[in-house]
């Protein structure tokens, strides 16, 4: 990229920076005289290479007719031949000798030190998942090795702000004179997936905070992390914690009297805490699992968090789209899964500050505990469950999670020429929200306009990245001529002749919206197609 001597509007120059460039060039003319007669760059291009240099892999930085010359290279030449005693007069550079060459390295050396610091997101540990698309974590399915906790274990800021909210919820609970699910007169606190016991800790600290007895109990279904929580349960919390071994969603709850096995009396819990958020907020299956275990919280229970919205923009991110085409041939589903990505060098492609168009637009919302009447239709619905559990939405008949489907329409507004890739994911998510006085919320959040005030410096959750393939929905009827798309899509013959052809969302989005016609982008040109909808007794 050549740097012009007048840089144009702050949108093209994050155009830029989305790109994968290996140097930028500068001119004598991109300079401009100090007071000292010295080469020096306007502060708009300061910035601008600063920028650059928070990258991963910088770009190199080109002189370009900076010299030296010809005439000065020989004149070096011909004072290094010279005799090993020169005159004295021959050991002092002369003034006309042109030096203005050097001036200009010494000017980008010298500003190399004027960048500001790394703020804490960018130091080296974090700055090594600059754009690396990982896959998203399914902590349902598998167990997640040690190594991985240690890493979400690392942000106090997650934590203290869950401290912080359950020490809300005590307080509250204490000041509103609630009933207590425990026989012994505390609260009940039960930590959903509790790993290795990160929550278990910050809850037993709020109870020391308020001075509010609590009954807590972790549960947890890896088995590793659960043995870990043994021992935590015996050297650090003084064996005030009960550790259960089993799936959320099967637990029955706190055992009251009795034994598993022997007339069991099972119990209430006063408050569910859980940090089963995904980079999207939902991505990680928390409305599903948090679902499956509202059967053993109390009418007057609460949830930790009690809600959290999903956000999206769309974004420019060339690097990542040319990954994901490289992943293409091996993996079919590159462009329809979610990657979690540290995103830095990308572009928003939707405009700041459009009145009701923001650069970042709520998605959905998922809010707990559920009504009762939802929990009833689940149950209805749902015909049975996991064996000596509540089950939850994910299990028995079709139908069952029908009240966590969400989709949306959102309008963006682009004000400048360019090519989205995919779309960025965000959350935010409500821990407590206070009932008495008018305390603000306890937050999290990952939105880039909101983070810096609700959970600065929060590294636990990076992006979420959906990149953008065609939109043709999957079981369609093809009507019109297939070898005019074929020869602008060659990539889809193979998949239109083996009925594969299209995206299951986008089909997903028709089933439900069946709309009298739809407009698919992307194909470059004109195609039409039939889509049937099952109407049943409609």
């Amino acid at each position: 990229l050549r740097i012009p001597k007048v840089l144009p509007e702050r949108e093209v120059q994050e155009k830029w920076f989305a790109e994968p460039l290996h140097y930028l060039t500068l001119r004598p003319e991109t300079f401009k005289k100090n007071a000292s007669g010295h080469p020096a760059l306007p502060r708009t291009h300061q910035d601008l290479l600063f920028s650059y240099m928070r990258l991963k892999n910088a770009p190199w930085l080109l002189l370009v007719d900076t010299g030296p010359d010809l005439a000065t290279l020989d004149a070096e030449a011909k004072r290094a031949a010279q005799a090993d005693f020169p005159a004295l007069g021959e050991t002092t550079p002369k003034e006309s000798e042109p030096k203005s060459f050097r001036a200009y390295i010494e000017y980008l050396k010298w500003l190399e030190f004027q960048q500001p610091p790394l703020n804490y997101l960018e130091r080296t540990t974090l700055t090594s998942f600059q754009d690396w698309m990982q896959s998203p974590l399914q902590p349902l399915s598998d167990n997640l090795e040690s190594a991985t906790y240690e890493i979400f274990e690392g942000d106090p800021v997650k934590y203290n702000q869950y401290e912080e909210a359950i020490a809300e919820a005590l307080a509250e609970w204490k000041d509103l004179g609630r009933a207590y699910s425990s026989p012994k007169g505390a609260v009940v606190i039960a930590v959903a997936g509790s790993g290795r016991g990160p929550l278990v800790t910050r809850a037993l600290k709020a109870a020391n905070e308020t001075g509010v007895a609590v009954e807590v109990w972790a549960v947890e279904k890896n088995p590793n992390a659960y043995v870990y929580l043994l021992r935590q349960n015996e050297l650090v919390w003084g064996g005030r914690v009960t550790v259960v071994k089993t799936d959320m969603r099967a637990w029955k709850g706190p055992l009251v009297s009795g034994t598993p096995d022997n007339n069991p009396v099972y119990g209430k819990v006063d408050i569910l805490v859980s940090e089963l958020l995904g980079s999207f907020a939902d991505n990680e299956l928390s409305p599903e699992c948090l679902d499956g275990v509202q059967h053993v919280l109390a009418p007057h229970g609460i949830s930790i968090p009690e809600s959290y919205t999903a956000h999206m923009t769309p974004v420019a991110h060339p690097r990542i789209h040319s990954d994901l085409l490289t992943r293409l041939p091996t993996d079919p589903n590159a462009f329809e899964t979610p990657w979690v990505v540290r995103l830095f060098a990308m572009d928003f492609a939707a405009a700041e500050k459009v009145p009701g168009h923001p650069r970042f637009q709520q998605a959905w919302e998922f809010e707990h505990p559920l009504p009762e009447a939802t929990m009833q239709l689940m149950e209805a619905r749902r015909a049975g469950g996991v064996m000596g559990g509540g089950g939850g939405s994910m299990a028995g008949a079709a139908g069952a999670n029908d009240h966590n489907s969400r989709f949306c329409h959102l309008t963006f507004v682009c004000r400048t020429r360019g090519v989205i890739h995919g779309l960025a994911g965000y959350f935010e998510s409500v821990l407590y929200a206070p009932r008495l006085g008018d305390k603000a919320k306890v937050e999290i959040s990952t939105h880039p306009d909101q983070i810096d005030q609700k959970s600065k410096d929060m590294i636990s959750w990076e992006q979420v990245d959906v990149g953008i393939s065609h939109d043709w929905p999957r079981a369609i009827e093809k009507w019109g001529d297939e070898k005019a798309l074929w020869r602008m899509k060659p990539d889809f013959e193979a998949e239109s002749r083996d009925g594969t052809l299209g995206n299951v969302a986008a089909e997903y989005v028709l089933d439900r919206l069946r709309p009298p016609y739809w407009f698919s982008a992307h194909l470059h040109c004109k195609f039409s197609a039939l889509k049937r909808f099952d109407l049943g007794d409609a």
